[in-house]
Parts: C-alpha cells; structure tokens; sequence
C-alpha cells in the first residue's frame, strides 16, 4: 500500500492547508467544526472568573494563554514522539513510558493490520476541506481504522453548561466525545473518498495522565454529508 501523493502542502506554522496548482486555501477540518460551535465569549467568562477568584481580569487571560501554549507544546512533542516511534521504530530516551501505553492500548483497540500510515493528508477538492489525520491502520481487507493522539487535559461525554452544537449537528452536545468524533468522521470520509475503501471503525487514544485511554466514538458518516451540504451551501 503506497501512501498518496497529496495535491495540497500543509504548511505547519500557519496550520494552513493551500492547493499546488490553484493555490487556493482549503478550510481545514478543525475551523470547519469551529463555525459549528457557538464561539466561546472569553471576555465575560475571564471577568466572571476574575471576579470570582478576586484577581484581574487581565491575570485570568494571561494564564488562559500561557496554559493554551504549554498544553499545545507538549501535544505537539508527544505527537512528534509517537510519530517518530510508529514509523521508524525511534524511542526517546525518558519516553519509554508513553510508547509501552501506546502499544498496549492500541494492541487492545486495533484488529490486526498490514501498515499504519502517520500524519496523513485528506482532502476534498469538492469541498475545499482538508486535514491531517495522525494514524490509518490499513486493514488487509480493503478497510481501515483511523485513529487520533489526545493530550488535553479532559475528555468529557456531555456538555457541563448543556452546549449542543449549531445545524445540522445541533443533536450533538459541545465536548471533545462528539468533537473528536466528527472531527475523524471528516478525515474517514475524505479518506474513503479518496481511496474507495472503507472505514471500520474510529479509535481515539486519550492521555490520560500518563496512560493512554482508547476511545471508540460512532463513524458519523450522515452527519458528515448533512455537514458538507451545509457548509457548501452556506460558503
């Protein structure tokens, strides 16, 4: 199985995906789902915050973001790390706790597969969508289980302040079960769309603290389509 040559480069600074020829900017799966989810209002939540603890607001949104920007390197480190691992076999010194959850976790959650691909490109030049899906376990049956690293710090299954998501997902509550699900519904369909073969199931690895924790959210694939409709509609 060869890994597919992409007509989109992903540049990694600007988390922007742009098309080679047309040099025309994809959305990308995430801002997708973002414009389907009421945006969080920073400025009155920092203030009820600030209130509540009696500092500044200004101190609230300082360490908002110096805690975004540490979670965001150390998801990226781990990220890399399990890369480097799953493709080439390359273990980190100090690391040997992360790839011995990894590969419990995954030897519990995945059916027996002939390759895995790392940091894929999936795209819809219909659509103007792309992403990048950390794993694809190749199956030797012509269908695939994708799979995704999560480091943040929860992994909810509802909605604390009952937050549901805006048409035509608003049947699924605001929380990383049903963000992280259609975020890899997105990248299982595309995928599908692109190769002809099919999805058998999502698997999503959450660390939870220091050991991996599978997940196996629903393939949304309705939900997908009803997605792309509106957005496409909606542009």
């Amino acid at each position: 199985y060869k890994k597919m040559k992409a007509p989109i480069t992903f540049d990694e600074p600007s988390h922007t995906y742009t098309h080679n020829e047309t040099g025309e900017k994809y959305t990308s799966v995430t801002t997708l789902l973002g414009k389907y989810k009421k945006p969080f209002d920073s400025d009155a939540t920092s203030l009820r915050v600030a209130q509540r603890e009696g500092v500044s607001q200004e101190c609230v949104l300082e360490m908002w973001e110096k805690e975004k920007n540490r979670a965001c390197d150390r998801g990226t480190e781990i990220h890399k790390l399990l890369e480097d691992y799953i493709t080439i076999g390359e273990e980190a010194d100090d690391w040997g706790w992360l790839f011995k959850t990894y590969d419990k976790c995954a030897q519990w959650s995945v059916d027996k597969y002939k390759k895995v691909l790392c940091e894929q490109l999936v795209w819809s030049e219909e659509f103007k969508i792309s992403g990048l899906a950390d794993l694809f376990y190749i199956h030797s049956d012509n269908t695939f289980t994708i799979g995704d690293f999560k480091t943040n710090k929860r992994y909810r299954f509802s909605s604390m302040y009952k937050d549901w998501m805006l048409e035509p997902l608003d049947h699924l509550p605001v929380c990383e079960h049903s963000t992280y699900g259609m975020q890899l519904s997105i990248y299982a369909y595309l995928y599908e769309q692109m190769t002809g073969m099919k999805c058998r199931q999502l698997v999503i690895y959450y660390l939870n603290k220091d050991r991996f924790v599978a997940h196996h959210p629903n393939y949304m694939k309705a939900e997908v389509k009803e997605l792309f409709k509106h957005f496409y509609y909606n542009r």
